[in-house]
C-alpha cells in the first residue's frame, strides 16, 4: 500500500512539473509579453519609446523589465494558481 501512494505521489508531481515547465518555459511567449506590456503601461506611457531588458523564464512563471528613458517597470506574471487558472501580470 506504501509503495503505490508513494508511486502516484511520484507521478503527480512529475505530471504538474512537467505541465509547468511547458507552459511557462517551451510554450509560445507572444501572449505572455502582450500580457506583461499592458500590465508595464499601467505604470508608464506607453507612447514613449521603451523596450524589454530582461525576460526570464521558469516553471513557476515568467518576469519581464521594461526599460524607459527615466524608469524601468518590473512585471511578474503567473497562472491564477501556478498550475491552472487565467494568467494575470503584476507590474511594479
Amino acid at each position: 500500500m506504501r509503495r503505490s501512494v508513494r508511486w502516484v505521489l511520484g507521478v503527480s508531481v512529475l505530471v504538474v512539473t512537467s505541465w509547468m515547465t511547458w507552459d511557462n518555459v517551451l510554450s509560445d511567449e507572444d501572449p505572455i509579453k502582450a500580457l506583461a506590456e499592458k500590465a508595464a503601461c499601467t505604470l508608464k506611457k506607453c507612447e514613449e519609446q521603451h523596450g524589454i531588458t530582461r525576460m526570464e523564464r521558469t516553471p513557476i512563471g515568467q518576469s519581464f523589465s521594461y526599460t524607459w528613458r527615466d524608469g524601468t517597470v518590473s512585471v511578474d506574471c503567473h497562472r491564477e494558481y501556478y498550475v491552472v487558472g487565467t494568467r494575470s501580470c503584476t507590474a511594479h
